[in-house]
């Protein structure tokens, strides 16, 4: 274990066991290294050396698990201390807040930045390790933790101001008809030495395989990669979409013909240039817009989901709200079934709370949704309001769930959503008569380089409302 963690975070550590010393102290890459762990964790487990020493003098059976490895892929879009950055919150939350020590390195290469996270296996306790904890060894542990690191890599992506998203769900789960790619795990410069263990010829004779009937599936239809692309990135360059297709296609040959095929492709389409470079989308996005805009036109117009004026006034002075505040929860509990707020965090707990006891006043049931697990419990937790993670409705209502039209869908974190989201949300709310309720963060909102499908959601909604920290 000792030589483990000195080859993956790329330092000399001492080996008590066997009375050497691991040096890999000429290993390249390691931008940052670090030790995290609980509060309760004695000095030594802040020390690498003595850490890893004392797992490995922990475990007697010969065919002792020592610790487990998770590897992460970081987005290319996001400086090296916002990966950083990243990498700390979803540690912090998924393995040390459960008692684990993780012992991390990220990896600033250009192409492929990524992180190494060591763990621990066993509670820890205030004198050392305790029993190994079973449960983190289980399937649906692994599978929360996937889930986990998108929701993190996304919010971070939004709050950094970036249209870019990651989905950890199969591709077919995605409805994307391409086979996955098959991860190598060597450098370029070794693919053509002719000089590689067998194994790993195998994993790049499949890896060719996997290219070239990608290759062969986008060729036959150019929408198959203009959809998988806008579902990571719904306004891309000809340098992104080149990328792209070269990760998924066997050679220069097939490659120059896929990416023939796809620019000559009727469902692309060019946006003109913007910062001196082309810019694209799918023609299947551009009718996303138009449905949400169509569907935000006739929601806001529609009648129903009102609180009658003395009950607003009532509940207002109840709850103190004050200005721009009681101004917010007016226009939300009024007339009308699409409604928008972009709110600071300090004044957002009293508005919904209040806006959620006026719709529950009437008999209406209001139903929280949140971009993440993380967010949705937020939410329920500064308003009231049973919520849950974006993802977890959605496989609800592609379960056919049927949403009654007594609902107000009370959505928070809308800026970080993207435009495909933001409309699947609102058809689900338009098809059951339900209100829909967007709630965005005013702070990430203006400060977002990228264009933001809530900004131009609130300005088609009539009834959309703003409040700051001035106001």
């Amino acid at each position: 274990m000792v030589a483990a963690a000195a080859y993956r975070l790329g330092v000399a550590l001492h080996d008590r066991r066997y009375g050497v010393t691991h040096n890999y102290l000429g290993k390249r890459g390691v931008t940052h290294a670090e030790i995290m762990a609980p509060a309760v964790a004695p000095p030594w487990a802040h020390d690498r050396e003595a850490l890893w020493n004392t797992v490995e003098a922990s475990e007697l059976r010969k065919d002792s698990q020592l610790a487990r490895l998770i590897e992460v892929g970081l987005p290319i879009e996001l400086s090296a201390a916002e990966r950083v950055a990243l990498v700390r919150d979803y540690v912090a939350e998924e393995f040390v807040a459960k008692g684990m020590i993780a012992d991390f390195c990220v990896r600033g290469d250009p192409s492929n930045p990524h992180a190494h996270i060591l763990l621990t296996l066993r509670a820890l306790t205030p004198t050392g390790f305790g029993p190994k904890e079973r449960r983190w060894n289980g399937k649906s542990m692994l599978l929360d933790w996937r889930t986990a690191w998108a929701e993190r890599v996304n919010e971070h992506l939004a709050r950094a101001g970036h249209a870019a998203r990651i989905d950890h769900r199969t591709l077919a789960a995605q409805q994307i008809e391409l086979m996955p790619e098959r991860r190598v795990g060597i450098g370029r410069a070794r693919v053509g030495s002719g000089a590689l263990p067998a194994h790993l010829e195998e994993r790049l004779a499949e890896q060719q395989r996997i290219a070239k009937t990608n290759g062969e599936t986008i060729l036959e239809d150019p929408t198959v990669a203009l959809r998988a692309l806008t579902r990571q990135r719904p306004v891309f360059t000809r340098g992104e979409l080149a990328d792209y297709l070269r990760a998924r296609t066997q050679n220069t040959v097939e490659f120059d013909a896929v990416l023939n095929a796809v620019f000559q492709s009727s469902e692309l389409v060019a946006l003109g240039v913007v910062d001196g470079q082309d810019r694209f989308t799918s023609r299947d996005m551009i009718e996303a817009e138009k449905s949400l805009l169509r569907r935000t036109a006739s929601m806001a117009s529609r009648r129903g989901h009102g609180v009658p004026v003395d009950q607003q006034n009532l509940l207002s002075a109840q709850c103190m709200l004050r200005d721009s505040a009681r101004q917010a929860f007016m226009c939300l509990v009024s007339e009308g079934d699409a409604k928008a707020l972009a709110v600071t965090s300090q004044a957002k707990p009293a508005i919904l709370t209040a806006a959620a006891q006026a719709w529950t006043g009437q008999g209406l049931a209001v139903r929280g949704v949140a971009p993440s697990r993380r967010a949705a419990h937020s939410l329920e937790a500064v308003s009231g309001v049973r919520s849950q993670s974006l993802a977890a409705c959605e496989e609800e209502w592609q379960a056919d769930f049927e949403m009654s039209g007594d609902t107000v869908l009370l959505l928070d974190g809308a800026e970080m959503l993207g435009l495909k989201q933001l409309e699947r949300v609102l058809a689900v709310a338009d098809r059951a008569r339900a209100k829909a309720v967007f709630v965005g963060d005013f702070d990430q909102l203006y400060p977002a380089r990228a264009p933001s499908p809530f900004r131009d959601l609130m300005r088609h909604i009539p009834d959309s409302v703003e409040v700051s920290h001035d106001r």
